[in-house]
């Protein structure tokens, strides 16, 4: 039975560093010997130069074991580029989130009791955590601070492509902006005196039916009315209400039944007439 090496053997990787291997071995046993029968070298130069034989073919080791396995290495490289690129994708949102949070910490963006606005999204901060902030969630109308009765959690990764918009909030005093919408059949800018009065009386109502009492003319609430047109040519009062609402969403309804009943009497007195 004969027995002959596989001729893929001599060109493999592994010969070829077995040869290198014992080759660098046999250099070093040769120069090794070679320097113990210099006999005018003393005992430290001969150490001096072992080390140096030592190092240098040590470095050939390496680099000649490099270069016989670059292919190899190559692809193993590719492989953990594409394993590391793979991890990255999979945890894109986590890795923002995190990065988010860092960002909001060191800058200081926003802290719990804040009424900030994330692109459409706004509310009341009520919540602070690793990956998101949890918030009380209030109209998306412009001005309007009426909670919506849900709760929103709001990821840190939003944080780099959309601004946080902290809305001012002074303490004790707060702004309430809604709309009114009206047929152009009444001549309501005649009416501007008379439509604030209505709504500054409607909103002293709301305000003492909630028993607060204001202790200057500084800190009574008080209405702003803007007048202008939608896209379609009706009427539109932008309403404001400015100061201490305990109930923002009750003063609005107040305000807006009051201006609205005084519109309606004026038709019907102009029907009638």
């Amino acid at each position: 039975m004969n027995f002959e090496i596989p001729s893929a053997l001599y060109t493999s990787d592994v010969f070829a560093s077995v040869s290198l291997i014992l080759v660098l071995l046999a250099a070093r046993l040769i120069a090794g010997r070679a320097l113990r029968r210099r006999d005018n070298l003393t005992q430290q130069v001969a150490r001096r130069w072992t080390a140096i034989v030592r190092n240098v073919l040590i470095l050939v080791l390496m680099i000649g074991l490099v270069m016989i396995w670059a292919p190899q290495l190559r692809t193993f490289a590719l492989s953990l580029t594409a394993v590391a690129v793979a991890i990255v994708v999979a945890t894109k949102e986590l890795i923002l989130c995190l990065s988010g949070a860092a960002l909001r910490t060191f800058t200081r963006a926003f802290s719990v009791g804040d009424v900030i606005e994330v692109g459409t999204t706004k509310g009341e901060v009520l919540d602070l955590n690793l990956l998101a902030t949890r918030l009380k969630e209030f109209e998306s109308t412009d001005g309007s601070i009426v909670p919506t009765g849900r709760t929103i959690t709001l990821p840190y990764s939003l944080l780099f492509t959309l601004p946080a918009k902290v809305l001012p909030r002074a303490t004790g005093t707060i702004e309430h902006a809604f709309d009114m919408t009206f047929e152009p059949d009444a001549d309501i800018f005649a009416m501007s005196r008379e439509l604030l009065d209505t709504a500054e009386m409607a909103l002293a109502k709301n305000i003492a039916d909630t028993t607060i009492a204001t202790s200057s003319e500084e800190q009574r609430a008080r209405c702003r009315i803007n007048f202008g047109t939608s896209e379609i040519g009706k009427y539109r009062l932008e309403i404001t209400l400015i100061g201490p609402l305990p109930d923002p969403q009750g003063a609005e309804n107040m305000v807006a039944c009051a201006i609205g009943s005084l519109l309606h009497s004026r038709r019907t007195i102009a029907a009638e007439v």
